[in-house]
């Protein structure tokens, strides 16, 4: 009943175009938007590399490409206060997960930390967002607390490509690595570029112990 009378005061809207949609709807997205959605024909977890050789994450998933709607409401999400629409973007993942034979291996959830101070500025961390509703969505135990961003780093974005990987050099610790021993971590990212910082990420996850780090993004530029 409160989830209902939330919603008759404050109607869903579509993350796209602000059409007001059914208070059943599984995705805060409208029909005619979803039609519209870039999204990526994946069976299977892609192999996962970066430039300049092999990574250490064990594949990707993503839900989309970095393209048209899906580009322009990652931006406004993620430094436009939208924070709202981290759900959209978790069920995005989840659907996708969902149907795919690797779903059932996944343990635990960790998401990539931002350094405190920027993560103050911009008022929340828009990968942990996505990753809390994911773990409700796949049923999974959210541990971020776990990996922390100890030292701050330059935007990767605004870097050129051979400054990316120096520029994340020891920028990640892991915390408590009894909760991820052994286990197999779905690591969760808005955006992947490079895929550089989900590999930093997937290193010293896996040197605690980690067994295998699969990564899950909302969407990409990259060809798979």
């Amino acid at each position: 009943m409160m989830k209902e009378l939330i919603g008759l005061l404050f109607p869903p809207k579509c993350i796209f175009c602000s059409k007001i949609i059914d208070l059943k709807a599984d995705i805060e997205i409208c029909r005619d938007c979803y039609k519209l959605i870039p999204f990526v024909e994946q069976k299977s977890v892609i192999p996962f590399s970066v430039p300049g050789g092999l990574g250490c994450c064990d594949g990707v998933i993503c839900a989309c490409r970095y393209t048209g709607i899906v580009r322009d409401s990652l931006i406004k999400y993620k430094f436009y206060d939208k924070s709202g629409f981290c759900r959209a973007f978790a069920r995005l993942i989840a659907e996708k997960i969902k149907n795919m034979a690797v779903y059932r291996e996944f343990d635990v959830i960790v998401s990539v930390p931002l350094h405190k101070r920027r993560e103050h500025m911009r008022g929340y961390n828009q990968s942990l967002l996505i990753s809390r509703i994911l773990s409700r969505e796949l049923k999974l135990p959210e541990k971020s607390k776990i990996l922390k961003r100890k030292k701050e780093t330059h935007t990767q974005s605004l870097l050129p490509l051979d400054k990316r990987r120096s520029n994340l050099l020891g920028a990640f610790e892991v915390k408590h690595t009894d909760e991820i021993k052994d286990k197999t971590v779905l690591l969760v990212d808005d955006i992947m570029t490079t895929g550089i910082t989900l590999n930093e990420c997937s290193k010293v996850l896996k040197e605690a112990g980690a067994k295998k780090v699969i990564a899950a993004v909302v969407a990409s530029g990259r060809d798979f």
